[in-house]
């Protein structure tokens, strides 16, 4: 599958009363399989009013290409971005929620980029970061919020029930764009380990393609590829074999280093002071690669009771993935029927983590390992539950 950015990304939208943001971009039409352009990717353009807002001067810069950086963005006269002052995209999911967190307590000034939502992430402000609403599928929506932002980390990804490329690519191309029109300093994208191998399949090729839309943008960045999170075997696993409920497993053979997302968001923190990640490709990965067999095994041991596995072949992956190519509307399950294919392939997702403890200054007998991050949930969860059944007991009226 090719992806081919839009000819022309130009939306107006405010950012401060009368201020005007325009993106403008054309290029050479890509066939993004390796093969970029040496021609600028970018044309981008911001132009504000020469008038005052508020009896302020408004912001002014511009990017053209792939120029360099324009330096800090100045809100007023005096008024210099704090480099503390970072935007977290996609702050209300599994690593972003972690990347607040952790930016809170180092005594950041978080800003939480978050959908128009009936359910309003209060927890986000309770924690002290401030929310503001917009839609990567709504470029104009974007500029406003990078208003006095120095640093941009973007851990978003697009909704089950959303076309892959409307937010993991379209969205991603004007979120860039944007930081590089509006002057933003830094720019943390966290990719897919291997990304660059698969190209048939569409995230990971489209993570692939965002992580050269990001190098030849000409913004100072850092590329972080993650390979698994442990919070993700809690619904998929240990929930399940505690409700005594069927666990789905496949027969492959593929081993995967699943890593804490505390420590990887205390990893992004580090390196993003850290000016000689400034430009490089990152690979964060646990202790040790896990297969699916060894996990559930853990859990069985640590829950005290066996589990329902359901194991589905590899063959029927790939034969469901082929049927639901036959129909249009199911395209977007073959796209992801596609990246379950890669993760239950013989592949192991993992990467040797020495040079980078070395380059961010860390030991990896800091890191948590998937035996005490599972032990701890059993153990809490199994305490609670202990607790539940002895409240229960208590009720009990015999007449």
């Amino acid at each position: 599958m090719a992806f081919k950015l839009p000819a022309q990304l130009a939306t107006p939208g405010k950012l401060h009363h009368h201020c005007q943001f325009t993106i403008t971009s054309s290029f050479i039409p890509l066939s993004w399989r390796r093969t970029l352009s040496p021609e600028p990717l970018l044309s981008l353009s911001t132009s504000f009013p020469s008038e005052k807002c508020n009896g302020k001067q408004l912001v002014t810069c511009s990017a053209i290409g792939t120029a360099e950086a324009t330096g800090a963005v100045n809100l007023g006269p005096g008024t210099p971005v704090r480099p503390t002052t970072i935007l977290v995209v996609g702050s209300t999911g599994t690593l972003g929620r972690q990347i607040v967190r952790r930016a809170l307590d180092e005594g950041y000034d978080v800003r939480c980029l978050v959908r128009p939502r009936p359910a309003p992430a209060d927890f986000l402000r309770d924690w002290g970061a401030t929310v503001v609403n917009a839609d990567l599928s709504k470029p104009e929506t974007i500029p406003a919020t990078m208003v006095g932002v120095h640093t941009v980390i973007d851990c978003a990804t697009g909704r089950p029930e959303e076309p892959i490329k409307t937010v993991d690519w379209e969205g991603k191309v004007a979120l860039i764009q944007c930081a590089k029109a509006m002057g933003i300093q830094k720019y943390v994208f966290y990719s897919i380990h291997n990304c660059d191998k698969h190209p048939e399949v569409p995230l990971m090729e489209i993570k692939y393609c965002t992580e050269k839309f990001l190098q030849d943008s000409g913004l100072t960045h850092v590329i972080i590829r993650l390979c698994g999170f442990m919070q993700g075997l809690i619904g998929q696993y240990a929930v399940p074999i505690l409700e005594e409920k069927s666990v789905w497993g496949t027969d492959a053979p593929t081993r995967i280093a699943y890593m804490d997302t505390q420590d990887i968001a205390r990893l992004t923190l580090v390196a993003l002071r850290n000016e000689k990640c400034n430009g490089k490709l990152l690979t964060f990965a646990g202790p040790r690669a896990w297969t699916t067999q060894e996990v559930i095994t853990l859990c069985e041991r640590l829950a005290g009771q066996d589990a329902n596995v359901t194991t589905v072949p590899v063959s029927v992956l790939r034969f469901t993935r082929q049927l639901t190519r036959c129909f249009e509307w199911t395209n977007d399950v073959a796209d992801r029927l596609a990246f379950s294919e890669v993760l239950t392939s013989d592949i192991v997702f993992s990467v040797p983590m020495t040079e980078t403890y070395s380059l961010l200054g860390v030991e990896q007998k800091d890191m948590v390992t998937l035996e005490k991050y599972l032990q701890d949930y059993f153990t809490n969860i199994l305490k609670k539950l202990k607790g539940l059944k002895a409240q229960s007991k208590q009720s009990d009226f015999y007449i």
